[in-house]
């Protein structure tokens, strides 16, 4: 058996996998980003084997770096990327060091050149903007459906009234 296993696959893109994986010694977590067809490796047999070929990545650990980075980022993204980290059971910086660790990799460069294509970002912003519409036109047919469409006028009309 491995001395790594992947706790957690999750699809970037069709070439691109970020994998949460343990060390079974001594139940370590990280993050590592991995450049292979996504669909042919998210079957449990194809896991197992991939399992064997990975490295724990102590080339860089938290911590380590000589100097800080420093970037901006939304406080709901944020928030929301570091919850995701903490039930997973890794932390921000490991999921930013393997960001890195990838896009460092020379054997990563076409994988990063279809990440980055401006024609995939552009067809999940429509995709993204499409799934919006469908959520809103719903929204609207319950709110229509349980009367709570006139809910302004509802608040102002009872704004005295003590719950």
């Amino acid at each position: 058996m491995s001395a790594i296993r992947i706790t957690h696959a999750v699809p970037l893109s069709e070439s691109i996998l970020l994998a949460i994986i343990e060390h079974m010694t001594n139940r370590n977590r990280d993050v590592i980003i991995l450049a292979v067809l996504c669909e042919d490796i998210l079957q449990t047999g194809n896991i197992k084997s991939i399992e064997k070929k990975i490295l724990w990545p102590n080339d860089i650990q938290p911590g380590q770096c000589g100097e800080k980075v420093v970037f901006e980022i939304d406080k709901r993204l944020f928030d929301k990327t570091e919850r995701w980290c903490i039930e997973v059971g890794v932390s921000v910086e490991q999921l930013v060091l393997a960001f890195i660790r990838f896009c460092a990799c020379k054997d990563n460069q076409e994988a990063l050149k279809e990440w980055f294509n401006p024609n995939r970002i552009v067809a999940e912003l429509i995709s993204t903007y499409d799934e919006l519409l469908r959520v809103n036109e719903e929204l609207l047919e319950i709110k229509q459906r349980f009367g709570i469409d006139k809910q302004e006028e509802f608040l102002k009309e009872h704004e005295n009234t003590v719950l």
